[in-house]
C-alpha cells in the first residue's frame, strides 16, 4: 500500500514511516516547512508541506491511506494557544479529508482517550475531538483511533517528547531524579508504539473505515509505578520525588481505556519488556547521542 504520513519528524509519524517502509509499503513522508530537525528522522526523505495548506491534497494522489500524525500534540502546548490546537488538530485534518475525498485515500485520525470525557477536560482533548468530528460528517473515508499513553522508539525527551516514560527515561539516565508533580498514582494505560503501528496496519488493510476504535492495553499503570519500571531498566539509582501540587486542567486526572469502550483487540507487549526495550534504544540510538551532559 502507499502511505501519506503528516507529522513525520515527530515520535509517531517517524516510527510510522520506519517501521512501514520496513514492512514492504511505499510511503511518503510529510512535514512542516522549516520545522524542527530531528536525528530520529535525519535518514528520511522529506517532503516539506504544511498538513492544512491546500497543497497537500494533492500530495494525497495516488495514496491509498493517509495517517495523519501532524498538529499540536501535548496539552501544555494546546493549552498555551487553544486556536493553534484547533486549526492543526481540527483545521488540517478537515483539509486532508478533502484531499482523500477527491483523490478516493481513506483517512487514518490518531485521537486521545481524552477526547471520549464529556465535556473534554483540557484545549488539546476539545481539538482532538473536534477532528473526530471532521471525520464522522465528512464523506470521504476515514477512522478515528483514541491513543492512549504511547511510548517507545523514536520518542526522545532531548528532542521535545513529553510522555512521561520518555521525562522518566532521560532523568534516569542522566542521574537526575524523576520528578512526579501532581498525583503519583494517578493511572495511565502505557502501550508500546511497535505494537500501536502493527494494529494500524491492520485497521488499515481490514478496511475498517467509519470507524471509531480504542488502541489500548487494558491495563492501568500508575505513573509512580511506571517510574519505577524504567528506573530498574536503566539500572539507575536516582530517587523518585513526589511534591504534589497543582497541575493544569485535566492533568492531574487517570486516563484508561475500559472493555467495551471500541477497544480494538491486538498484540500487546507487558509494560516492563516495552521499557526494556525503549531503554535499550534509546542507549544505542543516535537521536539520545546528543543529550546534554551535566
Amino acid at each position: 500500500m502507499r502511505f501519506l504520513v503528516t507529522g513525520a519528524t515527530g515520535f509517531l509519524g517517524s516510527r510510522s514511516t520506519e517501521l512501514l517502509t520496513e514492512r514492504g509499503h511505499d510511503v511518503v513522508a510529510l512535514a512542516r516547512p522549516r520545522g524542527a530537525e530531528r536525528a530520529l528522522s535525519a535518514h528520511l526523505d522529506l517532503v516539506r508541506c504544511d498538513a492544512a495548506d491546500p497543497a497537500a491534497r494533492d500530495l494525497i494522489a495516488g495514496c491509498d491511506v493517509v495517517l495523519h500524525f501532524a498538529g499540536v500534540p501535548d496539552p501544555a502546548r494546546a493549552q498555551a494557544d487553544p486556536a493553534r490546537a484547533v486549526r492543526e488538530n481540527a483545521g488540517a485534518t478537515l483539509n486532508l479529508l478533502q484531499g482523500c475525498l477527491a483523490h478516493n485515500a481513506g483517512l487514518v485520525y490518531p485521537s486521545t482517550v481524552r477526547a471520549a470525557s464529556k465535556p473534554p477536560p483540557d484545549a488539546y482533548a476539545f481539538s482532538k475531538r473536534l477532528g473526530e468530528e471532521a471525520c464522522r460528517l465528512h464523506p470521504a473515508r476515514s477512522t478515528v483511533i483514541r491513543l492512549t499513553s504511547v511510548f517507545g522508539p523514536g520518542q526522545v525527551a532531548w528532542e521535545g517528547a513529553t510522555g512521561a516514560i520518555a521525562r522518566f527515561a532521560a532523568c534516569a539516565l542522566e542521574g537526575e531524579p524523576i520528578v512526579i508533580p501532581g498525583n503519583p498514582v494517578r493511572e495511565r494505560d502505557f502501550v508500546y508504539v511497535d505494537d500501536v503501528v502493527a494494529a494500524v496496519e491492520r485497521v488499515v488493510e481490514g478496511g475498517r473505515w467509519g470507524e471509531t476504535v480504542t488502541l489500548a492495553s487494558g491495563v492501568s499503570t500508575s505513573l509512580l509505578r511506571a517510574a519505577e519500571l524504567v528506573r530498574a531498566a536503566t539500572g539507575s539509582r536516582v530517587s523518585i520525588e513526589t511534591p504534589g501540587g497543582e497541575l493544569a486542567p485535566g492533568e492531574n486526572e487517570s486516563y484508561t481505556a475500559a472493555d467495551g469502550e471500541g477497544r480494538l483487540a491486538f498484540d500487546v507487549r507487558p509494560l516492563d519488556e516495552g521499557i526494556s526495550r525503549y531503554v535499550d534504544w534509546l542507549s544505542r540510538h543516535p537521536a539520545a547521542q546528543g543529550r546534554p551532559r551535566g
